[in-house]
This record gives C-alpha cells, sequence and structure tokens, in this order.
C-alpha cells in the first residue's frame, strides 16, 4: 500500500467527520493550553501524553468503525474499558526504553521510536479483546511488526510536513483538521503493517512446515 493510498483511505474514513476531528482535536488543545497553570513540568507534560493518546485512541476506533459520536467521551478514548492502565504503561516504558536509547545516540533512538510506533495501538486491540498483554509484550510485538517497515514510517510522516507548516502559518487553526488527517492515516497504518505482520508469519509458518516434511 502506498502513502497515497493510505491517505485516501484516511480521507475516506473522514469523510462526514472532519467536523467531530477537529472538535477532538480542539478539545485536546484548549486543555494544552491551560495546563502551564499547574507550573510543575512533569505533571503537564504527563497530562499533555494523556490527552494525546485521547486522540490516537480516537481516530483509531474511527478508522476500526467504533468511532464515539460524543467528541468528549472521544478525548478520551484511552480510558475506555480496560484500556487506560495498559495503554498508558505501554507509552511509559515505550518512553523510557527510547530515551535510554537516546542516551547513546540520537540515531539508534529515533530508530527505536519507530521500532514502538505501533505499541499504542497494539495495546488497545489487545484491550478491547479482553486478551491478556503487557507493555512489554505490546513493545515486542510492535518491534516484530515493524521490521522491514521504519524506513517507510519515516518517509510516511515526512510526508505531513507541509501541512504542519501550513497550520503554522495558520495561527496554529489549520492542526484542527491536519492532526485528524495525521492520526487517522497513521491507524491505517497499522493495519496495513498488521495485515503484512500477518502474511509473513503466515509465511514463515508455511516455510517451516514445507522445511520440515522435505528434511523427513
Amino acid at each position: 500500500m502506498t502513502r497515497a493510498d493510505l491517505k485516501a483511505a484516511a480521507k475516506e474514513k473522514l469523510r462526514g467527520n472532519w467536523g467531530w476531528g477537529a472538535l477532538v482535536t480542539l478539545i485536546y488543545l484548549v486543555i494544552c493550553a491551560f495546563l502551564p497553570a499547574f507550573r510543575v513540568k512533569i505533571v503537564v507534560s504527563l497530562i499533555a501524553v494523556f490527552l494525546s493518546l485521547g486522540v490516537l485512541s480516537a481516530t483509531y476506533d474511527l478508522v476500526n468503525g467504533k468511532k464515539t459520536d460524543n467528541v468528549f467521551m472521544a478525548t478520551f478514548s484511552q480510558v475506555k474499558g480496560q484500556r487506560a492502565g495498559l495503554i498508558f504503561s505501554t507509552w511509559i516504558l515505550s518512553y523510557i526504553f527510547q530515551t535510554l536509547w537516546m542516551f547513546l545516540l540520537v540515531i539508534p533512538g529515533i530508530i527505536k521510536g519507530i521500532a514502538y510506533s505501533q505499541a499504542i495501538y497494539i495495546a488497545q486491540d489487545a484491550a478491547d479483546a479482553g486478551k491478556a498483554m503487557t507493555a512489554t509484550e505490546a513493545i515486542t510485538l510492535s518491534r516484530k511488526v515493524m521490521d522491514g517497515h521504519k524506513w517507510e514510517f519515516f518517509v510516511l510522516g515526512l510526508s505531513f510536513l507541509g501541512w504542519e507548516f501550513l497550520s503554522f502559518c495558520t495561527l496554529f487553526i489549520g492542526f484542527l483538521w491536519v492532526i485528524p488527517y495525521i492520526q487517522t492515516t497513521l491507524a491505517e497504518y497499522h493495519k496495513y503493517v498488521m495485515d503484512d505482520y500477518a502474511k509473513r508469519q503466515g509465511q514463515t509458518s508455511t516455510d517451516g512446515q514445507q522445511t520440515a516434511s522435505f528434511n523427513a
């Protein structure tokens, strides 16, 4: 699947939902704008991350046909059902691992960040399915899923720079639509890499059976 295909799929999911996406993003941005009032940087950072995970979860639900129509509830989609603990712990562990890699060199840290990029989606899927999974398992699976896709993901991220620049030029107003667009595209990308991983696993399994038969 090409970047154009992913973005086309994202736009299709957002058709009729652009206003919903903009309102979810607006709630997120407005709350973040008032966070400095806490004057405790770590608290501000954690709340901002918590809210960003809500936007990610909301758009992933949209892509999966499980959209939460109430924009306030959608903004906090990360706490729906059993999600909160697993999603947040997965993010924290991913952040710690990436930070430790960054202490070595910046480039390895960026590479590991990309390798862990699917962990939150994996955690959300597990929580929604009632499947027992730890944050470490979600991260490990993400690394396997992203094998061979890291550069592709990096280029996909770069492809949004023009839209982000235009959003800055509109005094950040453009982000109300650009953020849902980016997040929905990334959610579509997750489905794509998971499908590819499943195919690779199936091929590996088949090859293994064939080899066993041949050796026998």
